[in-house]
């Protein structure tokens, strides 16, 4: 049934239900709303009607709103990179091209995308804590406690610091760069560690873990074809878990004052020693000194006597005087007695030595 044949219908579309008692209405045709509408918001495009006074919109209006859209649309390929970025060109999702620092265009989207990355910035990578950002530090045991050789548990957290060398593989060979860098290095670290003593990651070799592990990291990513550049590994924190921190420092104390007994047994030991063997050999030196003292003193006397034997056997009476005056001058040299002639003692004030008590002068 049409709606002019249910005018008493309350859900009339086109009109008020009429009230009172007064005559039918009659409701507005659908056409002529259009119609009416059309006519309102028809100028604004500067259309002139057609014979059905329908507007037509202006050719020329049209282009003007195409040129400023297409404008638009075209300034929105404008785009700066940084001075540590490169900007990647991706055509439908394939790498066009990569540009440097500066300011670029490229075909906007949906045709053509930027992604920009760092490719000179050092990036960092904190492994076995999180900053909180307010100053604090969150411990992450699933990252920092380790096995070491000696089957010892050690808790590590290490830095590392990377950065992009090939922005190809860095942005179509992995997916989520520092989760990659990340299981890696907590990869590489572990593998280290499970070959080093406890002692020597506290100690003395640091450095070495650090390389090693940089080296490891550093090959691990070169299997995947990350494109990333490991620059450096630093060790943070290096100590035992903290449920046994206090007995291990007791255990550290123990071997520290073991190694410092040794080490002032070792430093006595070689004071003593050298010492020793020094006056072992000055002992074997003197006497071999000594030794050729005496047989040369031996062969100087055996000489001497032949010498004088010669001479008595060419002088009998001359070399026998001169044995007997060498030997009165040896023998009186060492005589405190003064001798004075008897004849002149008593012309000559006597010769009294005072400063000798012990002396004694005999007059012949």
């Amino acid at each position: 049934m049409p709606w002019s044949q249910n005018q008493n219908n309350d859900n009339n579309p086109w009109g008020k239900k009429p009230s009172g008692g007064g005559s039918n209405q009659t409701p507005p045709d659908l056409d002529e709303v259009m119609k009416r509408l059309q006519e309102r918001f028809g100028g604004l495009f500067g259309g002139s009607g057609g014979n059905n006074g329908t507007p037509n919109l202006g050719s020329g209006a049209f282009m003007a709103i195409f040129a400023v859209a297409f404008l638009l649309w075209g300034a929105s390929g404008i785009y700066t990179v940084a001075a540590d970025e490169e900007a990647v060109i991706l055509q439908f999702g394939k790498h066009e091209a990569t540009k440097g620092p500066g300011l670029h265009w490229h075909f906007p989207y949906p045709i053509e995308t930027v992604e920009k990355l760092p490719v000179t910035r050092v990036q960092r990578l904190v492994v076995g804590v999180r900053d909180m950002g307010d100053g604090r530090r969150r411990q992450r045991s699933h990252e920092s406690l380790m096995l070491t050789q000696d089957e010892n548990i050690i808790d590590i957290s290490f830095i590392v610091q990377y950065k992009i060398k090939s922005v190809d593989n860095y942005m179509f060979n992995i997916d989520a760069p520092e989760k990659t860098v990340r299981d890696a290095a907590e990869s590489a670290i572990r593998e280290i560690i499970g070959r080093t003593m406890i002692d020597d990651v506290l100690t003395t070799k640091k450095a070495e873990v650090e390389i090693e592990t940089q080296v490891l990291i550093q090959s691990i990513l070169d299997g995947y074809k990350a494109g990333i550049s490991v620059t450096s590994v630093n060790l943070q924190d290096v100590k035992p878990p903290t449920a046994v921190e206090h007995e291990f420092k007791d255990v550290q104390s123990a071997k520290e004052d073991k190694e410092r007994a040794k080490n002032e047994a070792q430093a006595y030991a070689n004071d003593i020693i050298p010492n020793a063997r020094g006056e072992a050999k000055k002992m074997v030196l003197d006497a071999e000194a000594y030794e050729k003292e005496v047989v040369d003193r031996a062969q100087g006397q055996a000489n001497r006597f032949n010498s004088i034997l010669d001479a008595y056997r060419l002088s009998p009476d001359v070399t026998r005087k001169r044995m007997y005056l060498e030997t009165m001058e040896e023998v009186l040299a060492k005589a405190d007695k003064v001798i004075i002639d008897s004849k002149v003692a008593g012309s000559v004030l006597p010769y009294l030595p005072l400063d000798r008590a012990a002396a004694k002068v005999e007059v012949k």
